[in-house]
């Protein structure tokens, strides 16, 4: 049975905002544990911080949270600052390592290390007050839906001990969150490809990659291969895109009516700075083991071309790629 949880969307802008609304309102389900949302609320960017998200999770009833915050492309912290007009607009798992050591009576922050960490010794005193509002909150379970965080473990075991949770999870690919125009009927299956205005589209077939398909989703990607401004999903009746839900996004999920909300991981490339002096960044695939779903069966990761980029919920290698700390 699903546990109820808070949703908190942390410095996301309001077009985001707006997504992560529309998946819980239309499927309200996370994966793996599984979280139900008992309660979503943003936090504008211009007020984010880990004060301000301190500060929300002290006064909510929940026990369990699903955190969307931003995340480092190297899983070693999240873009989010300590406290509102800090230096550094993100804080690293060795910062949150430094504030720990001090809660936990180290000595104070030295010229060297305010500086590196962006904040004044009266700023790392707002969050150590922060925190002690959360000593007395039972905190069971922190998912973490920010990009890559998974990567790194000792970052996200520093993230969960900085929270104070039992135990956290985050995924070690880009999450995904979208509103998509659905369509339905033969015409739909035949022409949606005119729907593909600019470049760099994506679409994937199914339930095969390699046969005629009942049901196409499509995404137009940025420069570093995410999905970014356009995408729908067309099927050859109602009935093929609810199967589809109910085997793929949600089990008790399904299609009323208008633009359907969607929630996945999705296998981006990276950036690495340029290897030489004025040269370009380089931007290289991100290298990850394909799993048996992905390789023995015909839907393969979402049946799409190679590399196979999205992972929807319910796909097993969904739960392979959420990192856990306790």
């Amino acid at each position: 049975m699903a546990a109820p949880a808070h949703v908190i969307a942390v410095g996301l802008g309001p077009a985001l905002d707006s997504l992560v609304r529309a998946w819980f309102r239309q499927f309200n389900f996370l994966p793996p544990l599984p979280l139900t949302a008992a309660q979503v609320d943003t936090i504008p960017a211009a007020d984010a911080s880990f004060v301000k998200l301190f500060e929300a999770i002290a006064a909510s009833p929940h026990s369990n949270f699903i955190l969307i915050i931003h995340g480092a492309d190297d899983g070693s912290g999240l873009w989010l600052k300590l406290v509102p007009g800090q230096g550094k607009p993100g804080t690293s798992h060795f910062d949150v390592q430094r504030l720990l050591d001090l809660s936990a009576g180290g000595a104070e922050l030295n010229a060297r290390e305010q500086g590196i960490m962006g904040i004044t010794a009266q700023q790392s005193l707002r969050v150590r007050e922060a925190l002690l509002k959360l000593q007395f909150k039972t905190i069971d379970t922190i998912e973490f839906r920010s990009c890559n965080l998974g990567r790194n473990p000792l970052a996200l075991d520093r993230f969960r001990r900085f929270f104070g949770a039992i135990r956290a999870g985050a995924p070690n690919l880009h999450t995904l969150f979208g509103l998509n125009p659905v369509m339905f009927g033969p015409y739909a299956m035949q022409h949606h490809q005119e729907r593909h205005p600019g470049k760099n589209w994506e679409t994937y077939n199914f339930p095969n990659a390699f046969k005629t398909p009942e049901l196409v989703c499509c995404f137009q990607l940025n420069a570093l291969q995410k999905p970014e401004a356009g995408g729908h999903i067309a099927a050859d009746s109602p009935s093929t895109l609810n199967a589809w839900i109910k085997q793929y996004v949600m089990p008790a999920g399904g299609y009323r009516s208008g633009e359907m909300a969607l929630h996945g991981l999705w296998i981006a490339d990276r950036v690495y700075p340029a290897d030489r002096p004025g040269g370009k960044p380089r931007m290289l695939p991100v290298l990850v083991e394909l799993d048996d779903e992905q390789v023995n069966t015909p839907l393969g990761g979402w049946g799409g071309p190679s590399p196979r980029r999205f992972i929807p919920p319910l796909s097993p290698a969904y739960a392979k790629h959420i990192v856990y700390a306790r």
